[in-house]
């Protein structure tokens, strides 16, 4: 008998000591949530663009046009999270391209009848560094497209871009990305007008 006590006294010093280095670690799954309304920049009527709403906003494709477009997303977790900024797949890159990816934590909800900042900011090929989002706190994430082969497009031809946006995070030692996707900052592309009437290349 005395065998058997031994082996099982090791087996429960074995699973003390694997709770208590698993106890240590902690994973942090898909730390933000989408909040808040869409914010998009330059726009125009005599550029093709439409209107827009929560299935996305209606956009004219001209080649050299830049289009700046923020979504805001929470912290919700009870950790300090670092938003390392976001990317991934882009269909139609040949025509629309994501270029850059800039993140600034969000200025605080506004109280009463006062309008909070948009957080659209001039564009820019340049994307940002890391952040830190504190817990409970928003971030604007703004991503900056630029429009190339626009001839491509058939005329009444309607292409859905920007579903989603895969944003990259590290919090507890260890890095990963989530997925997040915004229905009104979907953007459905169409092809403009050859000569546009008003310059395209600046946020207004």
């Amino acid at each position: 008998m005395r065998p058997v006590a031994i082996v099982a006294g090791a087996a429960a010093l074995l699973a003390i000591l694997g709770n208590g280095c698993g106890g240590s670690k902690q994973t942090v799954n898909a730390p933000f949530a989408v909040e808040g309304g869409v914010a998009s920049g330059p726009g125009s009527g005599l550029w093709g663009d439409g209107s827009s709403g929560p299935s996305g906003m209606h956009v004219g494709c001209i080649r050299g046009r830049r289009l700046a477009l923020v979504i805001t997303v929470r912290n919700r977790t009870k950790h300090e999270i670092m938003l390392l900024g976001g990317g991934g797949a882009q269909r139609f890159h040949d025509v629309i391209e994501r270029v850059a990816v800039q993140v600034r934590l969000a200025s605080p909800p506004p109280t009463g009848d006062a309008i909070g900042d948009p957080g659209l900011r001039r564009w820019s090929r340049r994307s940002s560094l890391a952040l830190p989002i504190p817990a409970g706190r928003r971030a604007w994430v703004q991503s900056n497209f630029l429009m190339r082969n626009c001839s491509a497009l058939r005329r009444g031809e309607v292409l859905t871009v920007n579903r989603s946006i895969a944003l990259s995070y590290r919090a507890a030692g260890s890095s990963d990305t989530q997925a997040v996707s915004v229905a009104a900052a979907r953007i459905l592309l169409r092809r403009g007008p050859v000569h546009p009437s008003l310059p395209i290349n600046q946020i207004g």
